[in-house]
């Protein structure tokens, strides 16, 4: 008697529902598109992104030595070695600092304006006039603690030189007055034993011989005006 095989499942032929509803057909994965545009457009960014940073990190280590003030110079006074120290500063077209290598060219000019220490030498801030210019002269004027105020001078500083009578009250007060002259600081020294303090100011030249004479005397006041 022969023995009869039982049909084969269903596990080796894929049934055509589950569950009494049929089976979706099984679709391939879907295949990505390939750019090569934009791949060359990334590696391109990728590239100039380093070269920038690159670039950026060369600069920003790249620095210039320029010359610097080591201590102020008042308006008017002649630049000394001294004066002058070194900086490295990176470069920028918004600076125009006067590079160290020309040290020597400068000393011995003149400060156009009062220069603070730490700030960065430019050509601006020198000149070669040296003080009085022509027109001008120079006179000392030795004035006591109540001819001029406690405020200190500074180079620079407008003043009005008043006559006083007999060294006590002044005989003038307004601009244009008689006797009256407009004059600017330059120095101003320090308190000598005979307890006066010259200060050395710029006078038109008509007005020199008279300001000498006035200030011998001890008949002269002095008194800042705005600006």
């Amino acid at each position: 008697m022969t023995a009869t095989q039982p049909p084969k499942t269903s596990a080796e032929q894929p049934s055509a529902a589950v569950n009494g509803l049929p089976r979706a057909p099984v679709l391939p994965p879907p295949r990505r598109r390939r750019r090569p545009a934009l791949l060359a457009l990334a590696v391109t960014m990728v590239i100039l992104g380093a070269l920038g940073a690159a670039y950026l990190a060369t600069s920003l280590g790249q620095t210039s030595p320029v010359i610097a003030i080591a201590r102020e110079v008042p308006w008017g006074q002649s630049i000394t070695a001294a004066d002058l120290v070194e900086s490295r500063i990176p470069a920028d077209p918004a600076l125009a600092p006067i590079p160290y290598s020309e040290r020597d060219q400068v000393i011995g000019l003149i400060a156009a304006t009062t220069l603070t220490p730490g700030s960065l030498l430019t050509r601006d801030a020198l000149t070669d006039q040296r003080l009085p210019a022509p027109g001008q002269q120079l006179v000392g004027v030795g004035v006591s603690t109540v001819q001029l105020p406690v405020t200190p001078l500074r180079p620079g500083d407008d003043v009005l030189l008043v006559p006083v009578a007999g060294g006590s009250v002044p005989a003038a007060a307004e601009v244009g007055a008689a006797g009256v002259v407009e004059a600017t600081v330059v120095q101003t020294g320090p308190p000598g034993t005979d307890g006066l303090r010259v200060v050395d100011v710029l006078v038109d030249a008509a007005d020199g011989p008279d300001v000498a004479a006035r200030a011998a005397a001890g008949l002269i006041a002095i008194v800042v005006v705005a600006g």
